[in-house]
């Protein structure tokens, strides 16, 4: 072997043991998920929604239960946790938006964090007990730049939701500073009608790291009857941390980032309840130990 190509070798040798050195010091890029986890945290989580009663406004009848979450998600960059997306609707559409979720590592409480979809101001007890009350709106819908008018077909306006998701995007900043791009789920959580409250048609979509989702865009055919509807979007935070959303490249909306006092406050329309212990009428819903 020449001198030259021994060289070549031995740089290529160097450079795989760096590589291989460098592969150890990193923490695994995913967790794998666990079964049981998944199914205690689903458990756990649906027992959890059922005692949340939330009201809009001065309303006697409290807002409907989806009792099968949205979506189940996982967040192995964050840990092993598990959590599940919850609905509160009235009159088919929803107005609360609820992200219940479990640790397992490397910490062990459980979260409720909650949004206002409502265009007015609502409340919320949790097993009996006033938690959450807001004093404004929860979004403020906007018309979606450059959009078609909405299609006269059913089908062909979920196509169009679909196609209209695609042309937004999110940067999330976290608290490090660190930056990145959110992935878009094409299938949206939930889509509905609404003709008592003049929604032709809308659909929500998430914007997720893993699969947990740190923005909610609600995009919704607004109007009398589909004729005369426009299609309008609104965004609305899922996490403390800064979130910025572009349409086609253009920053058209920002959460700034949130200190944990004021992402736990119980008067704002986007709040986090952390329980460093499962209340003991969630208990129940906890896997057993093995013997």
């Amino acid at each position: 072997m020449s001198g030259r190509w021994l060289l070549v070798v031995m740089i290529l040798i160097g450079s795989l043991a760096v590589g291989l050195l460098g592969s150890r010091a990193q923490k695994p890029a995913e967790t794998p998920a666990n079964r049981e986890n998944i199914d205690a945290a689903l458990k756990l989580t649906q027992a959890a929604a059922k005692e949340y009663e939330i009201r809009v406004g001065d309303e006697n009848r409290p807002l409907e239960l989806k009792r099968e979450p949205v979506l189940q998600w996982s967040n192995p960059v964050a840990g092993n946790v598990h959590g599940n997306v919850f609905l509160w609707t009235r009159d088919g559409r929803p107005l609360v938006v609820a992200s219940l979720f479990k640790w397992f590592s490397p910490k062990t409480n459980m979260e409720h964090e909650f949004h206002s979809l409502a265009e007015e101001p609502l409340n919320a007890r949790f097993h009996g007990k006033p938690v959450w009350k807001t004093s404004e709106s929860g979004l403020r819908f906007v018309n979606v730049p450059n959009a078609p008018a909405p299609a006269a077909i059913e089908a062909q306006r979920l196509f169009q939701l679909k196609q209209l998701a695609r042309d937004f995007a999110v940067t999330k900043k976290r608290y490090d500073a660190t930056e990145s791009e959110l992935r878009l789920l094409a299938k949206p959580l939930h889509s509905y009608a609404a003709p008592k409250h003049g929604v032709v048609h809308g659909a929500l979509f998430a914007f997720v790291q893993g699969t947990d989702p740190d923005l909610i865009l609600l995009i919704e055919a607004r109007g009398e009857k589909v004729s005369s509807a426009r299609w309008q979007y609104a965004a609305t935070r899922m996490t403390g941390a800064e979130l910025r959303l572009r349409h086609r490249d253009k920053q058209i909306w920002k959460a700034d980032l949130l200190s944990q006092a004021e992402y736990t406050d119980p008067r704002r329309v986007y709040t986090n309840f952390i329980f460093k212990e499962t209340p003991d009428f969630l208990k129940d819903a906890l896997p057993k130990p093995r013997s």
